[in-house]
């Protein structure tokens, strides 16, 4: 059910070492756990897609983990999947019969560089973020990445500022 494909491992050289920007620095130095999302609305497979439409309209979000009765993740439902029970015409539908339930999950510790790489190679919207049993824990998005990416910019630019006004 939920698999994590083997990650090729690169050695950069020094040259490469050199160019890297402050944007890379980061994607390897922030963790997963700092920028995902933790409070997360999640279904039971049960429910019917006209609840998922309902909720994801009320509450603004395009995707959700789908849980066992036990909290255990099964699946992930996402925007895609309510379109294409909306071209079915099979709001009345249970959530199972459309949810995805291949899932590439990352741990929380794993650095956003790692999710970054899931991201591309697999073109989903959503990461679920478990930890070392197998347990939701969260959900990544790329816009959690970008915005983890930007604070952390945000953060270093106002070092950099104070660093100069006290050196001046």
């Amino acid at each position: 059910m939920v698999s994590n494909p083997p990650l090729r491992k690169r050695i950069i050289s020094d040259q490469e070492a050199e160019n890297i920007s402050r944007v890379e620095e980061l994607a390897y130095e922030i963790k997963v756990n700092e920028v995902m999302a933790s409070k997360l609305i999640c279904f039971s497979p049960e429910k019917s897609m006209r609840e998922v439409l309902e909720v994801f309209r009320q509450k603004r979000i395009s995707g959700a983990p789908i849980t066992s009765p036990q909290g255990d993740l099964i699946g992930v439902i996402s925007m895609e999947d309510l379109i294409r029970c909306l071209i079915d015409s099979d709001l009345e539908s249970k959530i199972e019969k459309y949810m995805t339930t291949k899932l590439i999950t990352i741990l929380p510790n794993d650095p956003l560089i790692e999710a970054s790489k899931k991201f591309v190679t697999t073109n989903f919207g959503r990461l679920p973020v478990v930890d070392k049993n197998q347990k939701l824990v969260g959900m990544i998005t790329k816009g959690d990445i970008n915005r983890g990416l930007l604070r952390a910019l945000e953060t270093d630019f106002r070092e950099e500022e104070i660093r100069k006004y006290r050196a001046s």
